[in-house]
């Protein structure tokens, strides 16, 4: 549901809202149990409010500690800890995140892990291209902003343009096309590469099934959905540590550091210039999103209502 009140922003994709009417609002919609997501002043009234009428709380959270850490502050600290001590039910994103609740008193038992699907519905198998077949050798796709690693991309994009590795590049998720027009060009990449603006979902899988290595260098990523939608399309994600489902679904040398571009420099070439590699780790990294899909993620979040529902003889009961 959509709440009047006011929104200030913070900064990059940030904002402090200060909602007016939430208990009027849930009021309307009666249920059984209450899915909070996120940890706003507006959960916050949400769940005092199901504690006052004996119903039954799960808090849903998509980050986990290397993200929280970025937005650190003693009041959002006090508010976490006692919205995790008043639920009855937890759903993360990632192991990281299932970590990150239990670091704040949640009981393993009550914690459920539902990783976030593709932004759009996966391209009919006909449309993913064979890597050979693929027009971009490697691919940005998300903010062009520091934040997210870009300034990283392109030292990375450059170094791989100049060996003659990278023939192609899309850059997709620009928030300024002029501005990286400009920086493309300064960077010597010239017109190998394409650039787009911010996309909805259901326009990228024409180009992620176009691309064969997309690059997620993040500085700070609550979960990395960018990356399950790389993967769904049938490109090989590589990603920063500080990616949150980085360690749920690439493995050690698909995870590299961001200090150092030529790591990234050399993975990419070690995969271009290896087809069969590049394949096999197509191959895992889609196995290993195979419960990144609407269908478990519905099912968990049930569960985890269902257990909150059952585990708590104080809350109102179902029947």
């Amino acid at each position: 549901m959509t709440l009047p009140g006011v929104r200030i922003p913070l900064g990059e994709n940030r904002t402090l809202s200060l909602p007016f009417g939430v208990t009027r609002a849930v009021c309307r919609e009666p249920s059984d149990a209450l899915i909070i997501n996120g940890f706003g002043i507006a959960q916050w009234q949400a769940q005092n409010w199901a504690l006052k009428h004996r119903i039954p709380t799960v808090l849903q959270f998509d980050g986990w500690a290397g993200s929280d850490a970025a937005y650190d502050n003693p009041l959002r600290r006090r508010l976490r800890r006692v919205m995790i001590s008043r639920a009855d039910g937890f759903v993360a994103a990632s192991s990281r995140g299932a970590a990150w609740f239990e670091s704040h008193g949640a009981s393993p038992d009550h914690i459920w892990i539902a990783p976030i699907p593709a932004s759009f519905p996966l391209p009919d198998i006909s449309a993913n291209q064979t890597l050979a077949e693929r027009q971009y050798d490697i691919v940005w796709c998300g903010r062009t902003t520091i934040s997210k690693g870009f300034d990283l991309f392109m030292r990375i994009a450059a170094g791989l343009s100049q060996a003659g590795i990278a023939k192609r590049i899309a850059i997709v998720g620009s928030t300024n096309i002029k501005n990286t027009t400009r920086l493309t060009q300064s960077s010597g990449l010239g017109d190998q590469v394409d650039i787009f603006g911010q996309l909805p979902p259901n326009q990228l899988p024409p180009i992620l099934t176009n691309s064969k290595i997309a690059l997620f260098p993040s500085l700070n990523d609550a979960y990395g959905v960018g990356v399950v939608d790389a993967i769904a399309c049938g490109a090989v994600a590589l990603a920063s540590p500080l990616t949150g489902c980085a360690p749920d679904i690439l493995r050690d040398p698909e995870i590299l550091p961001i200090d150092n571009p030529q790591g990234w420099i050399a993975t990419c070439k070690h995969l271009l210039d290896a087809p069969q590699l590049l394949e096999d780790t197509r191959l895992h990294q889609a196995r290993a999103i195979a419960n990144n899909n609407p269908a478990h993620h519905s099912d968990t979040m049930w569960q985890a209502v269902h257990q909150a529902v059952n585990h708590n003889p104080d809350v109102r009961r179902w029947g």
